[in-house]
Order: C-alpha cells, then structure tokens, then sequence
C-alpha cells in the first residue's frame, strides 16, 4: 500500500460534508483509492474543462500563495477555514521545514480534480510533489494536502 504525506486534509468525501480529518503521518493513498475503483466518474469531469479553468486558475493561485507563505515568513491563517487552520497549526513545527525544504517552486501543473478538489503537479528544485486544495463556500481553504508525487 502507497502512503502519503499530509499537511492537513478532509478526506473521502465532496467538501461540503467532509467529516473525517487526517494529521501529518502515514496514511493510505487516498488519490489511487476511489478513482481506480470507480472509473465511470472520470468521465463527466473531464466532459467540462472550461467551467472548472476559473476554478482552477483560482486555486493555482492559492496554492502558490500558501506555498510561498509556508517558505516565508509562514502560513496566512486567514486563507484557510477554522477548522483547517488549527490543524495546520498543530503541525506547523513539521511542515515548515519540510515545505521549506523543497527549494524554489519551478513548475506547477493542474492535474484534474478530486471530490471537488483541484489536483496541482508542484515542481520545485529539490522535491516533485503533488497538493490537493479545495475551498468552502466563503472561498476559504478546507482541504489541503501534499504528497511526493510518484515517477
């Protein structure tokens, strides 16, 4: 079983009715999970990719602000929701220097989406990662999670 890295996530259900959360640790790759086991989805999302480009241009956005946030001075909590930001909080001491040690961001490519989250490629000079970020409805960040992406 594949594992992942998480800097703090909702998981395994559409945004508005994510219950669970999942700490940084080992956890079973979620990303290979519900896709390959039900393909049949796949195909209504990728039937509209202009009604999700201002979405995703949106979270691309986001996803580097919140990068060059972490590599700075930190994380804006504000951009995130509550309940988001006090897991990421928790964990900032091991996330940090983790995100800080992937060096300078060189590429990032949008991948698709997942349970309403846009899945961005991020490439930076020392690490190759893959983010899953998502919002609720007041445009906060609910859902945000890295993992080193696979060969």
């Amino acid at each position: 079983m594949k594992t992942l890295l998480i800097a703090a996530a909702l998981l395994a259900a559409p945004l508005p009715v994510m219950a669970q959360s999942v700490a940084a640790g080992a956890v079973p790759n979620s990303f290979d999970g519900p896709q390959a086991a039900t393909p049949q989805t796949a195909a209504p999302q990728a039937a509209a990719p202009a009604a999700q480009a201002p979405d995703t241009a949106r979270a691309e956005t986001a996803l580097r602000e919140v990068i060059v946030a972490a590599q700075g001075a930190g994380f804006d909590y504000s951009d995130f929701t509550s309940d988001l930001g006090t897991k990421i909080k928790a964990q900032e001491a091991q996330v940090l220097p983790l995100i800080k040690s992937f060096g300078a961001i060189k590429t990032v490519e949008a991948r698709g989406q997942e349970n309403g989250a846009d899945l961005f490629r991020v490439t930076f000079d020392n690490q190759v990662t893959e983010w899953l970020i998502g919002f609720d409805a007041d445009n906060k960040i609910a859902l945000l999670l890295f993992r080193p992406a696979e060969s």
